[in-house]
């Protein structure tokens, strides 16, 4: 059981009226009449009065009423204090309910404590910790995605720390397991699965965001999401970018920059308009976006289903999405043709091609500043070893920072740039 075993049913003691028709239609609020005819029995048994609301155990025995006049549907604190309220009974005759910060000050003391199908909510923060969901099916869910406002994804981080992937689910678990509403960020991990990482499970990643995370050492996959082994997870609704797959070796190695999918796991990602991915400004040296495994014994692989997800450019070619075949992406989408609404967060920089690329020995790094603030460049050569860096701060507007390899060998290096809110890597090949 998970957070939609709380139901709402509206009894209406007049009969059905057009100020009904919104919340029915639109399936919010299942809706009874109460018959005139045999005398009203259903508020005649509750006593009830306009806009009273009743709590029943599973067994329909009354356990709580009150009446809701008063609470303003326009409120947060009013809607809060609802929500928890249906939670807290809930959890009296069923799963229960843990909250962070309220019960346990950290996400893994509250998992570490958590039964089979209990869901954890987790109040707006920053927790810098790696998640493991052990081997229990739950649903660890931030507070504030419960209803209220779906723009407030990104206001409960769990932020990796570069410590290892931000989460580990890998015990089993099934669609029951629900990951919904966080930032996932700073993960990083030296084979697969920098932000989640998914290994014979199956559960249902949905509505976060998942964002500068990196994975790879001498060889990897999936920056964003690494989906491994037997597993079948629902991938729904998220905003996978600015992720990467790199390491310390001279080769091409690194796959699936936002996500990777072994030659074993078959996920579902997106599916419908409401549920589909956006992916973008992910990079990998093969499937930028999204990679999966093939082999000499997976010819007869069955597609990935992949509808309705967001690319920079629909139908994406195959440096974003490898191979092509191996995905059913019918009825993508632009990400900038989506209503008339930037869905794209803000960035505060772009970084332009570095130039020349070979170079020999002075390279060129164009910097666009779109909000000022702290800039952090990094190269680094393919044993991930700093060569050189800046940090400073910059104003709006175009800047460059002049590398100078004079003395280092020829090879493969990585520039990355990365700011409080943005990622961005590149490749530069020294030639002497």
């Amino acid at each position: 059981m998970g957070i939609n075993d709380v139901k709402m049913i509206g009894v209406g003691k007049d009969e059905y009226n057009s100020s009904l028709s919104g919340m029915i239609d639109q399936n919010i609020l299942p809706w009874v009449e109460d018959i005139e005819g045999q005398g009203y029995p259903v508020w005649e048994d509750y006593n009830a009065v306009q806009r009273s609301t009743y709590f029943l155990d599973r067994q329909g025995e009354l356990i709580y009423q009150f009446n809701i006049t008063t609470l303003d549907p326009d409120s947060e604190n009013d809607y809060s204090y609802f929500i928890n309220l249906i939670l807290d009974y809930r959890s009296d005759n069923g799963p229960g309910v843990l909250r962070v910060t309220e019960d346990y000050t950290l996400i893994q003391d509250a998992i570490d404590n958590a039964n089979d199908g209990d869901l954890i909510l987790v109040e707006p923060g920053i927790y810098t910790e790696q998640i493991n969901f052990l081997d229990k099916n739950i649903s660890l869910v931030a507070l504030p995605y419960s209803g209220y406002d779906d723009n407030v994804v990104g206001s409960v981080i769990l932020d990796g720390g570069e410590q290892g992937p931000v989460v580990t689910i890998n015990n089993g678990q099934d669609q029951s397991s629900i990951l919904l509403g966080f930032q996932i960020q700073n993960g990083n991990n030296q084979n697969y699965g920098g932000g989640i990482l998914i290994e014979n499970s199956s559960p249902t990643i949905d509505r976060n965001n998942i964002t500068n995370n990196a994975a790879g050492s001498c060889g990897g996959g999936g920056g964003g999401i690494a989906i491994l082994g037997s597993s079948y997870p629902h991938i729904f609704g998220n905003q996978i970018y600015n992720n990467y797959v790199s390491g310390d070796c001279d080769c091409i190695c690194y796959f699936g920059g936002g996500v990777y999918v072994d030659s074993i796991a078959l996920p579902i990602v997106g599916g419908s308009f409401s549920i589909g991915n956006i992916l973008y400004d992910n990079d990998a040296d093969i499937g930028n976006d999204l990679f999966r495994h093939t082999s000499s014994n997976s010819i007869n692989l069955t597609q990935i289903y992949a509808h309705h997800n967001f690319f920079q450019e629909c139908p994406p070619d195959s440096f974003d999405v490898y191979p092509l075949d191996d995905w059913d992406l019918s009825n993508c989408h632009d990400i900038e043709n989506v209503n008339s609404d930037p869905i794209i967060p803000s960035t505060s920089f772009h970084l332009s091609p570095i130039y020349p690329n070979p170079f020999n020995p002075i390279a060129t790094i164009p910097i666009s500043i779109l909000e000022p603030g702290f800039i952090d460049v990094s190269v680094h050569n393919v044993k991930g070893k700093l060569v050189e860096s800046w940090n400073t701060f910059l104003d709006l507007g175009n800047h460059t920072f002049i590398w100078n390899a004079k003395g280092l060998p020829s090879g493969i290096y990585f520039i990355k740039v990365k700011s409080k809110q943005s990622y961005a890597s590149q490749k530069a090949i020294l030639l002497k």
